[in-house]
């Protein structure tokens, strides 16, 4: 038999039992559309952690104050106090390839209060190098300046989110606004930014001068840290030992003592946000595994049945001349057919699901050739593995004792 008649036979087969082929490609397409939905997932993912990378920059680094015994998790509790503004010019005067530095301090869940509304935000102490530092300034008004540091004035450049939550529609610059029980005049707006590397709403904060900060809202002399923005990439190990010996040194740690300070680099931040991602989609992609093997299952079940219910049809293809190879291929292109199909239709299922995962959770999704690619292997796989026993079974049966059956 040609293939042509094999192909359109076996679909003539499928059309005669379309119960049997809803109930077998059901099963596949939710196993494809799970993995759509996991491959879309993943390359969000990936997208938001590299967006992330860029925001933090690729060419900076992080100095926090205190040690850590592994990246981002403090070695002890409470405020950290082991930064200095000397420090910070230190490391902008001492450490070759140093473009800029931006020391700051910050107050986290702190109330902000406009007249009857209130919102709870962080507080950021800068100085006038954070908007070259980390790129990013005041979208309308003005940005904190040389002026506002040596008066210790009482000005504030706020978030977007901060705007939105205490002045609604209304022009917030010019107005005043209350830091605890100290009044601040806004100056200007910060342009959007979205999440930071951490997760947070970078839009949700107000900056004031770092010296009002550290002298009449917190009354401290300390940093919580340090950005450090390079002049190349290319600097970025040696810039880092640099900074590590110079702090040593400045704060007198004797050698085997641990570091009072955490240096982090493009790549730690990178690392961590995928460590957290790399652990979801492993539990997205064990879900999914289950899912294609139990569409399988299926899949093999029915086509077994299938083979015992056309006995007679497979002995009386035998009597006029088809020999096992021709029946074997049948049915693997039947179990195929099927899988494929629902593989496709998965595969939209998918599509459709990963956008509405991210419109209901906020989950970032990238839908893909490799969603495409894999949907269409994976269902192939499940359809050439599960039809293959049956297929055997078919080829094998005798035709005098399937005509008899």
């Amino acid at each position: 038999m040609k293939t042509g008649r094999m192909i359109g036979s076996a679909f003539k087969g499928l059309g005669r039992n379309r119960l049997r082929t809803f109930l077998m490609m059901i099963s596949v397409v939710i196993g494809i559309a799970a993995l759509t939905m996991v491959v879309a997932a993943a390359r969000g993912a990936q997208n938001r952690i590299m967006e992330r990378v860029r925001k933090f920059g690729l060419d900076s680094l992080m100095i926090n104050a205190g040690g850590t015994r592994e990246t981002g998790v403090p070695a002890v509790s409470g405020p950290m106090t082991t930064l200095t503004v000397d420090d910070a010019a230190a490391v902008r005067r001492e450490v070759k390839g140093v473009l800029e530095v931006a020391p700051f301090n910050r107050k986290p869940q702190t109330e902000v209060i406009r007249g009857d509304r209130s919102v709870t935000t962080a507080v950021f102490g800068i100085p006038p190098e954070w908007e070259p530092v980390w790129d990013w300034g005041a979208s309308r008004g003005e940005f904190i300046d040389e002026e506002d540091m040596d008066k210790l004035a009482r000005t504030a450049v706020i978030g977007e989110t901060v705007r939105r939550e205490l002045f609604k529609d209304a022009d917030p610059i010019g107005e005043t606004i209350r830091v605890g029980t100290t009044p601040f005049e806004i100056k200007g707006i910060m342009a959007a930014k979205g999440t930071s590397p951490g997760g947070g709403d970078m839009d949700n904060r107000i900056y004031i001068p770092l010296t009002t900060f550290l002298r009449r809202v917190a009354n401290i002399d300390y940093l919580t840290g340090i950005k450090v923005r390079l002049t190349s990439v290319r600097e970025m190990d040696q810039a880092v030992k640099e900074i590590g010996a110079l702090l040593r040194e400045r704060h007198k740690i004797a050698s085997g003592i641990p570091d009072d300070f955490t240096v982090r680099t493009p790549d730690e931040v990178k690392e961590m946000a995928e460590e957290v991602a790399g652990t979801f989609n492993i539990l997205l992609i064990l879900v999914t595994g289950v899912s294609l093997i139990a569409g399988g299952v299926v899949v093999a079940n029915i086509m077994l049945i299938s083979v015992n219910e056309r006995t007679k049809e497979i002995g009386l293809r035998k009597a006029v001349g088809a020999g096992r190879r021709q029946i074997r291929i049948q049915f693997l292109f039947e179990a195929a057919a099927v899988t494929v199909t629902g593989g496709a239709v998965g595969i939209l299922a998918g599509f459709g699901g990963a956008w509405l995962l991210q419109k209901i959770t906020g989950t970032p999704t990238a839908v893909s050739w490799e969603s495409v690619l894999l949907g269409v292997v994976f269902s192939g796989l499940v359809g050439i593995v599960a039809g293959l026993q049956p297929a055997n079974r078919a080829a094998a049966l005798q035709p005098v004792e399937a005509l008899r059956s």
